[in-house]
């Protein structure tokens, strides 16, 4: 893509900025002299009309082109990409395009030039970076699982000591508070990517499958509120024919191993690992929610290890090993599956709506289901391998054109790429009905954070040992473990400059 022809649609870009959505969130974001989008208010009195210019104000600088260097994975990788960072040349893509707009708006207003610098993973050289004297980059976009344990380690900026409102549209306020320990934030989302957005999980429903096995939509229970585990497990039981010649049969759910037993505890509105009022953390399982905890496991597990219903991705891609070669891995090849109608469900993100595409009669959306109906609301949450923004903690780093620049450029992309990433590409494209586009929009706007996604606090013991067993063994033993691993990483983080 050449700069030069772009500039006329440029300009008009940079005058017709305007809010598109509130950002990834549980709740809204608190109101803010900054957070609101540009807007003009008319203001009469008998002599004159005067417009009052309500759009955010950003500070004035000049960074004589300096380099603004973005280190980010590879936007060619299957998983986890860097998209519509600094676009690829030859890149067709129309959110590319717009990415592009975007990008040549921010360099105009503060003199600077993006530059991309990419790899398969950058969280493996950064440490060495560090310790070499000086990294060659600005900031990093990573996966949030590989960024934490590295700020553990004093590798990135504190957040907190920037001139940056979190609270505005285009970054998240709730990742903020729940990403802070000990007043440090190292690591946040911000809408230059996309995939924090992209990285939330929820369930899809082939539409074909529904219809052949004559069940209730799950858009009908959701209009009653009746979208709930057991609602979710009577479906996923509606739909049993295995092949009797060991091929692939048609079941109720494409199960991502321990993907879904944990995301859809979250939908039950079960955080294993909470922040006390205090900001200390604490294990919870085995004590505030015991008993619902327990009542879930022995319900998905029954569900889970019956293969009449379910069969894990593993499982899918072993039985149609046929056809696994043309496809990238087993979980694109158990997407693939569902897609050619040999599943009911399925969970994966945002991101994966393209891959069902071509499906014969469409796929709906649907949210984690409640643990019962009088639960007040639906939770997901953000997929600990998503990508996320860091600063690495190098004292050559001009931390005040790297926050300007961020939240400007953070701004710009919330109401273009980011708009025409979801509302265009997601609601208006990939979405099949209306109420999928619907649906999306309750999801969005119920996505958490969880600590342990970036400290390394491994809950997969406990969690597994109640699935295993029940949730009064796994507490005893794991309580005591639990509590020293969280005050380890509280103590570490505290510890930090």
């Amino acid at each position: 893509m050449k700069r030069t022809a772009k500039l006329i649609s440029l300009i008009l870009a940079a005058l017709t900025i305007a809010l598109a959505f509130a950002s990834c969130g549980e709740t809204a974001a608190p109101e803010s002299t900054t957070a609101a989008a540009a807007s003009e208010t008319l203001s009469v009195n008998e002599n004159e009309t005067t417009v009052e210019d309500n759009s955010p104000k950003f500070p004035e600088a000049n960074y004589n082109g300096a380099e603004f260097r973005v280190y980010f994975r590879d936007q060619t990788a299957s998983h986890y990409r860097g998209m519509y960072i600094i676009p690829l040349e030859d890149s067709v893509d129309v959110i590319d395009e717009e990415a592009e707009k975007r990008n040549i708006i921010v360099e105009e207003k503060y003199n600077v030039k993006f530059v991309a610098l990419e790899a398969s993973a950058p969280s493996n050289s950064i440490k060495n970076d560090l310790a070499a004297g000086s990294s060659t980059y600005d900031i990093v976009l990573e996966k949030r699982k590989e960024l934490g344990p590295l700020a553990m380690q004093g590798c990135f900026t504190n957040l907190k000591n920037l001139n940056v409102d979190f609270t505005t549209a285009w970054w998240d306020a709730n990742a903020a508070d729940a990403y802070e320990l000990a007043g440090k934030l190292y690591l946040m989302p911000n809408d230059v990517s996309v995939s924090n957005l992209a990285g939330c999980r929820f369930y899809y429903f082939n539409k074909s499958v529904l219809e052949d096995f004559k069940l209730t939509s799950p858009y009908e229970y959701a209009e009653k509120n009746e979208w709930t585990l057991d609602t979710f497990i009577q479906l996923v039981k509606g739909v049993s024919a295995p092949s009797t010649d060991g091929s692939l049969g048609v079941y109720g759910l494409a199960n991502e191993d321990g993907s879904v037993r944990n995301h859809t505890l979250t939908g039950m509105g079960v955080n294993v690992i909470e922040k006390n009022a205090d900001g200390t953390l604490e294990c919870k399982l085995g004590t505030e929610y015991a008993e619902k905890a327990q009542d879930y496991f022995e319900k998905i597990k029954a569900l889970l290890s019956d293969k009449s219903y379910c069969l894990t991705f593993d499982e899918i891609h072993t039985m149609d090993a046929a056809n696994a070669s043309a496809y990238i891995d087993k979980y694109t090849h158990s997407r693939g599956c569902f897609a050619q109608d040999h599943f009911l469900f399925t969970q994966s993100s945002m991101a994966c709506a393209n891959e069902f595409a071509e499906m014969s009669k469409g796929f709906g959306v649907i949210m984690n289901p409640k643990y019962n109906a009088d639960q007040e609301k639906y939770y997901h949450k953000m997929d600990g391998n998503a990508i996320i923004w860091g600063i690495p903690a190098d004292n050559s780093l001009n931390l005040e054109m790297i926050s300007t620049v961020m939240d400007f450029w953070g701004y710009t992309s919330h109401n273009t790429v980011m708009e025409m990433f979801y509302e265009v590409t997601l609601k208006a494209k990939r979405a099949s009905d209306p109420t999928a586009a619907s649906m999306l929009d309750t999801i969005k706007a119920s996505i958490g954070y969880s600590i342990i996604d970036i400290y390394s606090i491994d809950t997969s013991g406990i969690i597994s040992a109640a699935y295993n067993g029940s949730v009064a063994t796994a507490w005893k033993q794991y309580k005591t473990p639990m509590a020293k691993l969280i005050d380890k990483v509280y103590t570490t983080i505290d510890a930090l400059d």
